[in-house]
């Protein structure tokens, strides 16, 4: 670097030596490092900021491999790079939304816990079940912070990488710590697994001890994220490298309800209110990739029984809901009295109601809800 250039000068100067050499990932970086401190003399720094960050997102994105240094794409790879741009906010409950909101504002502006002497979170561990935004949060972060997503997922990692691509390792996680990125550990409890099997070869060992140290060594102002469905695997020495635990859980009514109400079939997302409270209501217990998946399953079988003419797609799902809810209510006595007091709460049904769903009397569910402590009027 001349000290003759000034910070903008050799900011263009960087960006040119990067460009002629083909690395349009290095562009991107020295681009974005140069939006987010714009030099102190510009006439027009926000400007400068905003079209930078145009020209980027609208730019072809790239998806590379770190570890294997080579363009082609491959979805099962265990380490790859994106540049999300736009990830819509995802659907959790309000005391996680407020602490991934606040991982965003700290990274977003660093200046103002400097002043006080804080610095941003520096490692941050989703634990939760599969399916409960764990992975679609960390795109959302990325996306906001309008910064690089490099994934390394470790469980392909300690099963498959194994001499000379295991040694690039080091590599991409010091490259992820020095360069303004969100580095994303994917199934991190396959570190305990290796830790403790006896059997494993030194180089998985190796691998292990490569991610503690970055983890032990990540530098203040980068973001490290990592998820795990298995938080029990993790001993006390892994959890105390991080510096905020989020548990993820299974949604609640109002977060079903939400998902229904932006979901990608336009006849559900359409339909009336108490179809969508019905659906929400008898998928309790399921993630929103099992509501997902169980909604595309009901309205491809409505749209495949009909060969031709219009389809109510709304109401083959409704029906589906129904036998879902008289499935749940057959099982017990208990789960029936359990459905027809949230049925009553969330959707107001009376007993006559109830009991025309669940194919039993209204009388029957009386019962149910006297012993169960609720009740409604028939």
């Amino acid at each position: 670097m001349s000290e003759k250039l000034g910070y903008l000068e050799q900011a263009l100067v960087d960006i040119t030596r990067v460009a002629l050499g083909g690395d349009t990932d290095g562009v991107r970086i020295l681009s974005r490092r140069l939006a987010r401190r714009p030099p102190a003399d510009a006439i027009h720094p926000l400007e400068l900021k905003e079209e930078l960050f145009a020209l980027m997102s609208t730019a072809p994105a790239r998806q590379v491999s770190p570890l294997r240094g080579a363009d082609e794409v491959d979805a099962g790879d265990v380490s790859w790079v994106r540049y999300p741009h736009g990830v819509p906010a995802p659907i959790l409950n309000p005391s996680v939304r407020r602490s991934v909101d606040l991982i965003v504002a700290e990274h977003a502006t660093p200046q103002r816990l400097e002043e006080f002497g804080l610095t941003p979170s520096r490692a941050v561990l989703f634990v939760g079940p599969p399916g409960v935004g764990k992975t679609l949060t960390a795109r959302y972060i990325a996306s906001e912070l309008q910064l690089p997503l490099i994934t390394l997922n470790l469980a392909s990692l300690m099963s498959s990488l194994m001499g000379q691509t295991g040694k690039n390792l080091q590599e991409v996680l010091s490259r992820a710590a020095t360069e303004p990125c969100v580095l994303f550990l994917d199934e991190f409890d396959a570190l305990a697994k290796s830790r403790v099997d006896e059997s494993d070869v030194g180089e998985v060992k190796r691998l292990v001890n490569v991610v503690l140290q970055q983890l032990d060594q990540w530098p203040p102002g980068g973001l490290l994220l990592a998820a795990t469905n298995h938080a029990q695997l993790l001993d006390p020495a892994v959890h105390r490298r991080f510096d905020t635990t989020l548990e993820f859980v299974l949604p609640g009514f109002d977060e079903r309800l939400q998902f229904l109400g932006e979901s990608s079939i336009p006849a559900l997302r359409e339909s009336d209110g108490t179809a969508l409270r019905v659906v929400a209501l008898v998928s309790d217990g399921w993630s929103l990739a099992e509501l997902e998946s169980w909604t595309t399953r009901a309205a491809r079988g409505a749209v495949l029984a009909s060969a031709e003419g219009p389809v109510d797609i709304a109401h083959a799902i409704l029906l589906s809901a129904k036998q879902r809810a008289r499935e749940w209510a057959s099982d017990s006595p208990q789960k029936r009295a359990e459905f027809s007091r949230l049925a009553t709460e969330k959707l107001g049904w009376t007993q006559r109601k109830l009991g025309e769903w669940l194919g039993v009397s209204h009388v029957t569910i009386g019962k149910d809800l006297k012993r169960s402590g609720g009740g409604s009027d028939a």
